[in-house]
């Protein structure tokens, strides 16, 4: 995301905020507070001023992007500040350019406790607000923040260092001493470079810019405000948003994502129950069919019916399998060649009942059995009682039934 492309809100002088449009070479309108700034448009970007975010230059030897965020941190911690937490990273941090084997590093580092009215669940991206501003290279620049003095540090005109040095910005033997003793701790540094000037931005007079030059002996200019950076790419940066605005987006998500998942559900559901009405729609059409058809050849399907319980009804007279004679000659092929006398065979339309004697009852029943096994005579239900044994003779009585 391009700068270019981006709505700015950046502090003013006093405690209202300015409006950057995207594109734009002056600020617009203002607002008293971020959290009044209501417009979704375009991304929102929001530059806060050095209360809100504070900004530390580092020089440290170059290395890996890995190996240099554990060196900041180390850094941070050692001044006393917390760059990580369980609600994730406080900072971003930037490299500004290279002096040999030196990175040259600035990092921006968020309030904490961040201040309540500068959430806006909606931004794209926080930062410290003289990152998006062109700074004069070689200069220190002395600008006025939310009612707060802020010096400023630049490195190559982009934004190394910054830090409060009051409320009040008419002391001039203050505002010296502040200059004085951030040339030295800068330019001390090594691959910092040398600090060739002064610039006020702002309204200030014209007796406390030569005063200021004669107390510190560097030039003294003075510019009404700093000028936009319409070329800034912020592509690479990292997200910096504060952890109640990192929270409330999350939550955002998760609600969005619930609510594409309910109206996903209620299509599906909808679908489902159009084809469930098709579906039915077109069974009851083939009901309907079917029975229309079933009407039509009712008649056809009663004659059909009592032809067969004519046939069914002749079956005895017919089917040569139940008369009398195949019966017997059926029965009388399974009996064995000796042991076995039929005394009486009557066979009516479904049933058959044998009378006899057999040498024993053993040989009684293999005689039931052999008549079960049989092709014909298997299709009847076949009981016989206990044979009745008198003088070495058992007399048996055989019922079948035909199956139906």
């Amino acid at each position: 995301m391009s700068v270019s492309a981006a709505t700015l809100l950046l502090p003013a002088p006093d405690t209202a905020w300015r409006v950057w449009k995207p594109r734009a070479s002056s600020p617009g309108d203002a607002v008293d507070h971020p959290s009044s700034f209501t417009d979704t448009s375009k991304p929102l970007i929001i530059g806060l001023p050095a209360s809100a975010c504070r900004t530390i230059g580092l020089i440290l030897p170059q290395s890996d992007d890995s190996v240099l965020e554990q060196m900041i941190i180390a850094q941070l911690e050692k001044r006393g500040i917390k760059g990580v937490s369980d609600l994730g990273r406080n900072f971003r941090w930037h490299q500004l350019g290279a002096a040999g084997p030196l990175a040259i590093l600035s990092v921006d580092v968020l309030a904490d406790p961040f201040p309540d009215q500068l959430a806006v669940p909606h931004a794209a991206d926080y930062t410290a607000a003289l990152r998006l501003s062109q700074l004069p290279q070689g200069h220190l620049v002395i600008i006025e923040e939310q009612g707060d003095a802020v010096l400023v540090a630049s490195y190559q005109g982009k934004l190394f260092h910054s830090h409060i040095i009051g409320q009040q910005t008419g002391d001039v033997a203050g505002l010296a001493q502040e200059i004085v003793l951030a040339r030295m701790s800068l330019e001390a540094q090594q691959g910092f470079g040398a600090i060739l000037g002064v610039t006020l931005a702002g309204n200030w007079d014209r007796s406390t810019q030569a005063a200021l030059s004669d107390a510190t002996g560097l030039a003294v200019e003075v510019v009404p405000q700093l000028t936009k950076d319409a070329k800034l790419d912020t592509r690479d940066w990292t997200s910096l948003l504060p952890p109640v605005v990192r929270e409330s987006q999350l939550a955002a998500k998760r609600r969005k994502k619930l609510i594409r998942i309910g109206v996903l559900s209620s299509i599906a559901v909808t679908a489902l129950a159009f084809v469930g009405f098709s579906y039915l729609q077109i069974q009851e059409r083939k009901a309907t069919a079917l029975a229309a058809e079933v009407e039509k050849t009712a008649p056809a399907a009663e004659a059909v019916r009592k032809t067969a319980e004519h046939w069914k009804a002749l079956a005895p007279a017919i089917e040569q399998n139940r008369y009398l004679l195949v019966q017997l000659n059926e029965i009388t092929s399974v009996m064995p060649p000796s042991g076995i006398v039929i005394r009486k065979f009557e066979a009516k339309t479904t049933e058959i009942e044998i009378r006899g004697e057999a040498r024993d009852a053993q040989t009684a029943f293999q005689f039931l059995e052999d008549i079960k096994k049989h092709r014909n005579l298997g299709r009847y239900e076949w009981s016989m009682p206990q044979p009745s044994v008198k003088e070495k003779t058992a007399t048996f009585r055989a019922q079948g039934k035909l199956k139906p």
